[in-house]
């Protein structure tokens, strides 16, 4: 990856420190999240994770992302909805995945300014054996919260890519209902270990 302005403005400097401060303190949920396993039971590791993803994660946006053009088509109370429902599936899929410790490590490896306003962290995690995965976050700057997560790119593969052709394909074939049921059910299948 080509990397941008390898001599940062003291402001550059300052934005890149406050958005892999983002990234750390999610690093450090995950790490917990993780830690506290099988004897925390999934409501313990939701009630970890849930409220560091709620300040990290910038989820209206993700939201308007995700839903492109449907997005303004919903009524507030949809659209409030939605971020709702897909803020408790987040929480949802790292409760239900990160679910045990075996001496995994999460380390921020380069913060970069990608354009103006658009900060890149990224991350790998290393297995015990030695096997690494790279997590890339994308922030944008929240004038009231700071730099907030709008994707994830793990090994790759867009999260938010993946929600945006299997979200928007949903409303246009079942509705905006539907949607709302699939990620509710999801949701379900972490909370009782039906998917992991």
């Amino acid at each position: 990856m080509a990397w941008a302005d390898s001599s940062p403005s003291s402001t550059v400097t300052a934005e890149s420190s406050s958005a892999e401060t983002t990234i750390q303190t999610l690093d450090q949920a995950i790490l917990s999240t993780m830690q506290a396993g099988e004897k925390a039971g999934y409501q313990g590791r939701y009630k970890i994770i849930a409220p560091v993803l709620n300040k990290t994660f910038d989820f209206r946006g993700i939201a308007q992302i995700a839903l492109g053009s449907d997005w303004p088509k919903l009524s507030a109370a949809q659209q409030k909805q939605f971020v709702s429902v897909l803020a408790e599936y987040t929480a949802a899929t790292y409760a239900g995945r990160f679910d045990s410790y075996n001496g995994e490590h999460l380390a921020v490896i380069q913060t970069q300014q990608l354009r103006p306003g658009t900060m890149g962290v990224f991350t790998t995690l290393t297995l015990k054996n030695g096997r690494v995965h790279r997590f890339d976050y994308l922030l944008t700057q929240d004038k009231g919260a700071g730099w907030r997560v709008i994707n994830v790119v793990a090994d790759g593969v867009s999260d938010l890519s993946m929600k945006r052709s299997e979200y928007t394909q949903m409303i246009k074939n079942k509705g905006f209902s539907a949607l709302i049921a699939h990620l509710q059910q999801q949701i379900n299948d972490y909370a009782t270990g039906k998917k992991s």
